[in-house]
């Protein structure tokens, strides 16, 4: 069975065990509106993981996701605050915001030839510094909360967030496989010296790796403001982790060339249905990172063990071929 459909299977298997389990211990899990909300509440992460997905199948990552979401949330809110400009041109404003990001993610990484850890952990402190400098502040110099509740702005927290993460999750589905650019992430993430002899060009595959998880991680962060109705200087922190988490969880190997959106799709319902149910369990939330924790060393400590697997056979075969020739 391909790592992909066994990771799937699996991922959709513990989604089942955990709804068996929180149904059990709370008669208001299994509702109609409890439902929405695991989606509603899953999607910030979902809608930054496609993108995600896309720079960890070049063997890359991304740790800015949080600061990001904060950085185009306060460009929004000031515009929002201090101007009359119309949402929908403020909404842009904040996607460039996450374009912008990602672009330079994808240039110190490739250009500048920085590890992708130490990259986006110095830009992840950056932009999360930047946020607070561009924060709106009142008379007396004090960062403020600007509350953002618009109309036509907090229906993206709605119902129509969730509808918005399916719509993205299929695009970015499409575009990873049935593009000419889903192909040769998966080519550099599998064998980045064969993708390079093979004529792909990385440097620009990773940049737009990376941009376009700056992108859906504005989007993510838009959604959320949304939900929250507000921006903080503090929005998004530890988000990094869920979307991360939301990747590997759903089958995108951190070695870099297995995984697919669908796949982070299911981690990111699975890391809310965890959440969702551990309150309605009225655990508290210090213990809630222990239990995300011992998940995600689990899919980490999977996906290490079927690399193994896929090595050895890769060493049988090469042996095999060694003694034919030798015959």
């Amino acid at each position: 069975m391909k790592q992909n459909t066994l990771r799937k299977l699996i991922s959709l298997g513990m989604i089942a065990v955990l709804a068996i389990f929180f149904t059990l211990k709370s008669p208001y899990f299994l509702t109609a509106s409890n439902l929405s909300a695991i989606v509603r509440d899953s999607a910030v992460a979902g809608i930054a993981g496609i993108g995600l997905t896309y720079v960890i199948l070049t063997a890359g990552i991304d740790l800015s996701t949080g600061s990001v979401m904060a950085l185009a949330g306060m460009v929004m809110a000031n515009i929002y605050t201090y101007t009359l400009i119309p949402i929908p041109v403020m909404i842009l404003a904040g996607l460039a915001v996450g374009l912008v990001c990602g672009a330079i993610n994808g240039f110190v990484v490739t250009k500048l030839k920085l590890p992708e850890f130490i990259a986006t952990l110095a830009t992840m402190g950056i932009y999360r510094s930047l946020t607070y400098v561009i924060a709106v502040r009142d008379s007396a110099g004090s960062i403020q909360s600007v509350q953002m509740r618009a109309s036509s702005f907090t229906v993206l927290g709605s119902g129509v967030g969730g509808l918005y993460w399916v719509v993205l999750a299929l695009v970015g589905q499409f575009l990873l496989k049935k593009t000419r650019f889903g192909t040769n992430l998966y080519a550099v993430g599998s064998n980045f010296k064969a993708a390079q002899l093979s004529g792909i060009n990385d440097t620009a595959v990773t940049i737009l790796a990376y941009v376009l998880s700056g992108l859906t991680t504005a989007m993510g962060g838009i959604v959320l403001a949304s939900m929250t109705q507000q921006c903080m200087a503090s929005t998004g922190s530890g988000y990094e982790n869920y979307v991360i988490m939301s990747a590997v969880i759903g089958g995108v190997s951190l070695l870099g060339g297995v995984g697919t959106v669908p796949g982070c799709v299911f981690g990111a319902i699975l890391i809310g249905l965890l959440n969702n149910g551990l309150n309605l369990m009225s655990v508290p939330s210090t213990e809630h990172d222990l239990v995300k924790g011992i998940v995600i060393i689990a899919a980490v400590a999977f996906d290490a063990l079927q690399h193994q697997d896929k090595a050895r056979s890769w060493l049988r075969q090469f042996r095999f071929l060694q003694k034919k020739e030798v015959t």
